[in-house]
């Protein structure tokens, strides 16, 4: 049995989520979260910030050539300068996450307070 901690939720299971709060039919609820992070995705591509209110921001840098070291043979590589995804979540959340109240209750009370 697995634990709270460890539970994935999947791209299946969003989809799901979409279906039961939309209303919508199960296939229009997959196609939602599909075109979502397709949205995401080619932004992403085209280096732009996606900025999600309340959520987080994903952007991309560019991470610079460095040297690192292959600890089990002792060797210094050379890893190149590449582009990587960040993720900066947003203040809310990130009170959210560091309070003692639950998650669930806190979104119910911004919900109902909106």
């Amino acid at each position: 049995m697995s634990s709270r901690k460890d539970r994935t939720i999947t791209r299946n299971d969003l989809a799901e989520a979409v279906t039961r709060a939309s209303g919508l039919p199960r296939r229009d609820g997959k196609e939602f979260v599909d075109a979502f992070f397709d949205l995401i995705t080619e932004a992403l591509l085209r280096k732009e910030a996606v900025l999600i209110s309340g959520f987080g921001k994903f952007s991309v840098v560019q991470r610079a050539a460095r040297r690192a070291r292959n600890v089990r043979a002792g060797l210094e590589v050379m890893i190149e300068a590449r582009d990587a995804i960040v993720f900066r979540p947003a203040i809310g959340l990130v009170e959210q996450l560091s309070s003692d109240a639950p998650a669930i209750e806190k979104v119910a009370e911004i919900k109902a307070s909106a």
